[in-house]
């Protein structure tokens, strides 16, 4: 193990996460569909799925705000820290490495935004998909494996058809903005391999039908809920980065 390579990958991470903790404070919902619009529709990111959300976050109702805006902060940057040392700890120094980073970033901070505001923000969306194709590209070429490149690209446009036929079929039950996500988790996955994107979205398929159930259970206490699907898939995608070859040999005896 690289210590050296794990401390400085948490150290960045803490430090990254004050940072998205900013950004993604300054994110807003954007405004509801006139009527007759179609809410979940190419230019709309908001899942249909959302419900009310309330402007106070789960720690600002316990707490008062200024003291949960320093809790939120300093929680940001351990779950940064601790998801970009990990990666650094399951990865080693390997040229991908950085893509990935960039990846868990983007992903924690798609996730907070989807829990606060029920959409898949797309100011973070593309920097993050950006950051990983450069990332990747940048890797293909130091190993030659523009290959794994082309296979990246399958997992990423196939990822985004499976997601959009979904969509299109039952449109009440994704957004748009899930769609996209998916493509840029295809693509991330789809570097390592094809059978790691089944197992990355077979993992945030169940954890989504998880929290669905849970979310079924609060809604008999007469709160309004609902179903974000952001983290699920960055949880998905996550476990498929960190652990997906070790998944696919165990459970699905490949590799």
């Amino acid at each position: 193990m690289n210590v050296a390579l794990v401390a400085g990958c948490g150290a960045a991470g803490l430090v990254a996460g004050g940072f998205l903790d900013s950004l993604t404070g300054r994110i807003v919902r954007p405004p509801e569909p006139a009527p007759g619009d179609h809410p979940t529709g190419p230019g709309q990111s908001r899942s249909p799925r959302s419900y009310e959300v309330g402007a106070a976050t789960p720690v600002q109702v316990i707490v008062a705000p200024r003291a949960a805006g320093a809790i939120e902060l300093i929680g940001s940057g351990i779950v940064t820290g601790a998801a970009l040392a990990l990666l650094a700890f399951r990865l080693g120094a390997v040229p991908p490495l950085a893509a990935y980073c960039a990846l868990l970033l983007g992903l924690v901070a798609i996730s907070v935004v989807d829990i606060r505001l029920g959409i898949v923000p797309r100011a973070v969306l593309y920097p993050t998909f950006a950051a990983l194709a450069i990332g990747l590209v940048a890797a293909s070429a130091a190993d030659s494996r523009w290959r794994t490149l082309g296979e990246a690209g399958i997992g990423g446009v196939g990822a985004f058809a499976v997601f959009f036929a979904l969509w299109w079929f039952f449109p009440r039950g994704i957004g748009y903005g899930d769609i996209r996500l998916a493509g840029v988790v295809g693509a991330a996955l789809g570097w390592i391999g094809f059978w790691e994107i089944y197992v990355g979205f077979l993992v945030a398929f169940a954890l989504g039908a998880i929290l669905g159930v849970l979310l079924a259970v609060g809604r008999g206490t007469g709160r309004k809920t609902k179903l974000p699907f952001g983290p699920p898939l960055a949880a998905g995608a996550a476990f498929g980065v960190l652990w997906g070859p070790w998944a696919v040999h165990v459970w699905l005896h490949h590799g």
